[in-house]
């Protein structure tokens, strides 16, 4: 699949391509919250902090990763990274998750986009500041939508152990880079990993993204 893509002619097919998919998200972004949670937004934080751009799940994968988990009305779900809110808003609007729902977004701008359409869930909280700073103790499942660059990612999970004393299901989606940290880490457990196409458009010439799901226990 790689081996095409360092063709220009794959590489200018694909993005058009991904274009019909990423239409369809946005669409459903408008269904469920009324706003668009599609448009990328680059980092003003790469280089100092460590912080990715603000780049949003694709539906049909949020379903593969989340949609057959249950979860209970004590569960606090969190999204680090949160962007505009595309994974809150599933859970919210979509998959209907009775607990607390909460994202942590580093950009004071993309944050406000997260916090205008999440007015309308009484569970649903929007965090403007850095990750670093926030209490992580009552987390119970969290998303990682590879919020971080791989030093900093360490040092958030060196955070996250530290606060955590309680089991926690944690997904990171696009974990190619840095999700293999975990792999054999004391009380980390890989539960699955797939690879994920964007959509359902033309996926011979569309580039997966890795996803894995782990438990995390620190007893």
């Amino acid at each position: 699949m790689s081996k095409l893509y360092k063709y220009k002619i794959v590489r200018v097919f694909n993005s058009y391509a991904k274009r019909i998919p990423e239409q369809l998200d946005i669409w459903h972004d408008k269904k469920l919250v009324g706003a668009n949670l599609g448009e990328y937004i680059p980092s003003e934080h790469r280089g100092d902090m460590g912080a990715t751009g603000s780049q949003s799940t694709p539906y049909d994968a949020l379903r593969k990763m989340i949609g057959a988990d249950a979860f209970s009305k004590d569960d606090v779900f969190a999204d680090i990274g949160c962007g505009k809110g595309r994974v809150l808003a599933y859970m919210a609007a979509e998959y209907g998750f009775e607990g607390k729902i909460r994202g942590v977004e580093l950009n004071e701008k993309v944050a406000d986009m997260a916090s205008d359409w999440a007015k309308q869930f009484d569970n649903v909280e929007i965090i403007a500041g850095d990750a670093f700073k926030q209490d992580l103790s009552d987390i119970t499942v969290m998303y990682l939508g590879r919020p971080f660059e791989t030093e900093f990612f360490k040092k958030f999970v060196d955070k996250f152990e530290s606060e955590i004393h309680h089991p926690v299901t944690v997904y990171y989606w696009v974990d190619q880079q840095s999700g293999s940290y975990l792999k054999g880490r004391k009380g980390w457990t890989r539960e699955r990993r797939i690879k994920i196409y964007y959509g359902k458009c033309l996926p011979l010439v569309t580039v997966p993204q890795g996803f894995s799901k782990w438990t995390y226990n620190p007893e």
